[in-house]
């Protein structure tokens, strides 16, 4: 859907979405925004099959907890089912490939960091700095007339 409003569940507000849109960092962040205090990323990851791919998955929904601020509940069918926390760091994890159920912990947060409350917007503003300060640098050559 296009709404990235979070889901009541008995008070607790959760982010849902569903498999790679975790790869989306602006599309989870609306989720924060919208007052989501844990992300939930439902995902079949295979289709990913043998690659490296299913690693890179839980990388990037570690950043997504980390520039949030919030628990991050991974669950897959064949990749990793993790728990984030709010650093990044898992704290409890079923391998790939493995039939089980993980009770892990959890909290909620309400915590609105600076990526939630502005996105992308420092990252493009040093970018057009950059950018700048190179140009400015260049040596202009000046043309000789003959």
């Amino acid at each position: 859907g296009t709404s990235r409003q979070p889901l009541d569940a008995g008070g607790e507000k959760l982010g849902v979405f569903i498999c790679y849109e975790s790869v989306f960092p602006d599309e989870v962040r609306q989720f924060a925004k919208n007052g989501a205090q844990v992300f939930v990323n439902i995902s079949n990851d295979g289709w990913y099959g043998d690659s490296g791919a299913y690693a890179q998955h839980l990388q990037q929904s570690r950043m997504r907890a980390i520039e949030n601020a919030r628990w991050l509940l991974l669950d897959t069918d064949t990749g990793v089912t993790a728990a984030v926390d709010p650093y990044g760091k898992i704290e409890a994890s079923l391998q790939r490939k493995i039939r089980a159920t993980l009770v892990a912990p959890y909290a909620l947060s309400s915590v609105t960091t600076f990526y939630t409350r502005h996105g992308d917007w420092f990252a493009f503003l040093c970018a057009i700095i950059s950018l700048l300060a190179l140009v400015t640098r260049l040596p202009i050559r000046e043309k000789t007339g003959s």
